[in-house]
């Protein structure tokens, strides 16, 4: 019998089943479609995974892969090692949903401390990928709150810096429980062209862009009720520094265009979507290039003083500005004078070029929304946004080019409608929306009444 037993275990039908079980367990805790390759029992209290994939549950698209898993159950502590772990930037919702909703907020999952290491994480995107190594991370539970911390390096950095910390509280000792993501990257400049693959406005920043500092991601009471259990995500990047800011990049499918790259030195950044923006720092660019045009709308839209008038775009030496951003408003000063080798120029110089200050602003304050104005297409049209309208642009969305006298939707009342010759369209012409592509109403039956004219 005992024989048996061993021959059992030992065969190919019993191994395919403990693999099944697996993959169906992790599926269940996880909520993604798992796959595993081998699965071995090394001893006892160690279970060694291999060639595991994470795929989307519903699409079956690939989420990433991870070479080998060790898990190792001690005592009261377990211990998780990842051999070559890859992630798609794309899904990183998907891997925050896991390790924050399916694990970090169920208290039967983090009784006990957890130690993880990882070595040589990749996170894939299409336009770049970012390796991390030395992944160290522990996991304590307390009665109030679980902490989850993590240091690792990026590939490549010399071993003997200060590492990146990722720190990861939920906190369990309110009426509300909430959770704070902090992120150090110590003396690391953690490069952002990844990200990309995860939201495309990074994109804009280039491929050369780094962050630089802390970071802090924190749910906080939501003033309208809102979110998850009245909760808001609040972001705060306080005495943060972005680097490298390619502005051909940003400007390149708006009216006014800027070359050059940009460093941005946030003093005070706190930003709740929907609720609070604060947010104070320093924008510098050292040479580059300008579009002339868009010194007239620096002077119209936000107040600026021009000193001479350029016709032509040309080379500037220096932008610097002092920026306040909080309640809707907008406040600036130019500090050219203030950087090495600019002593010389004018108080409130932003903008200069072949040693001559060419827009000043002092101390002023605009609406934040002139911003928009300035980069803003010529068929953009004006709109009355307010804490009351603000719901109602998901829906009354601004054209997203020039009107023409066929972009109304049915017929003005003593107006008359053109076809694409420039024919007249008589009264029983289908009515067609020049914004809505396909859509056709039904032509108006010939005794029906004449019916009123939409605006």
């Amino acid at each position: 019998m005992t024989m048996l037993i061993i021959l059992v275990l030992w065969s190919p039908w019993y191994h395919r089943r403990c693999v099944l079980a697996t993959e169906a367990s992790l599926a269940l805790q996880t909520g993604l479609d798992v796959r595993i390759g081998s699965l071995e029992r090394v001893s006892p209290s160690t279970w060694q995974l291999g060639d595991v994939q994470l795929r989307d549950n519903e699409t079956k698209q690939s989420i990433g892969r991870i070479r080998i898993v060790s898990w190792v159950q001690e005592d009261n502590r377990t211990v998780v090692r990842l051999s070559q772990p890859e992630i798609r930037a794309e899904y990183l919702d998907d891997v925050w949903q896991l390790v924050h909703d399916r694990f970090l907020c169920r208290p039967e999952h983090t009784m006990n401390p957890i130690r993880l290491a990882a070595d040589d994480l990749t996170i894939q995107s299409a336009h770049s990928q970012l390796t991390i190594r030395d992944l160290d991370g522990t996991i304590l539970p307390d009665e109030k709150q679980v902490t989850a911390m993590l240091s690792c390096m990026l590939a490549g950095e010399r071993p003997d810096i200060e590492p990146m910390e990722i720190e990861i509280k939920r906190r369990r000792d309110e009426a509300q429980p909430r959770t704070i993501v902090s992120l150090r990257t110590g003396e690391l400049n953690a490069p952002l062209a990844w990200l990309a693959g995860y939201h495309p406005a990074f994109q804009k920043l280039g491929d050369e862009a780094t962050f630089h500092g802390a970071a802090k991601l924190a749910q906080v009471p939501n003033q309208y009720g809102g979110g998850a259990g009245g909760l808001n995500w609040m972001l705060d990047l306080s005495s943060a520094r972005i680097e490298n800011i390619d502005l051909a990049r940003m400007t390149e499918f708006l009216p006014h265009r800027l070359v050059g790259k940009a460093s941005l030195q946030l003093n005070r950044c706190q930003i709740v979507r929907g609720g609070v923006v604060d947010v104070d720092g320093v924008v510098q660019v050292s040479r580059g290039w300008i579009s002339a045009s868009l010194l007239p709308r620096l002077a119209e839209d936000l107040g600026c003083q021009l000193s001479t008038a350029v016709p032509e775009d040309f080379q500037f030496d220096l932008i610097a500005i002092d920026f306040d951003l909080y309640d809707g408003k907008l406040a600036m000063e130019g500090l050219c004078n203030s950087q090495r080798g600019f002593e010389k120029m004018p108080p409130g110089t932003m903008l200069c070029a072949g040693g001559q200050p060419i827009v000043m602003t002092g101390p002023q304050q605009i609406a934040a929304t002139q911003l928009m104005r300035l980069f803003a297409a010529p068929h953009s049209v004006s709109v009355p946004v307010s804490g009351q309208t603000l719901e109602m642009l998901w829906l009354l969305q601004p054209p997203r080019g020039p009107l023409t006298l066929n972009d109304s939707v049915g017929s003005i009342p003593g107006s008359p409608q053109f076809d694409e010759s420039g024919q007249p369209i008589g009264e029983n012409a289908p009515r067609i929306s020049g914004r809505i592509s396909g859509f056709q109403s039904a032509p108006v039956p010939s005794d029906a009444p004449q019916s009123r004219g939409y605006w």
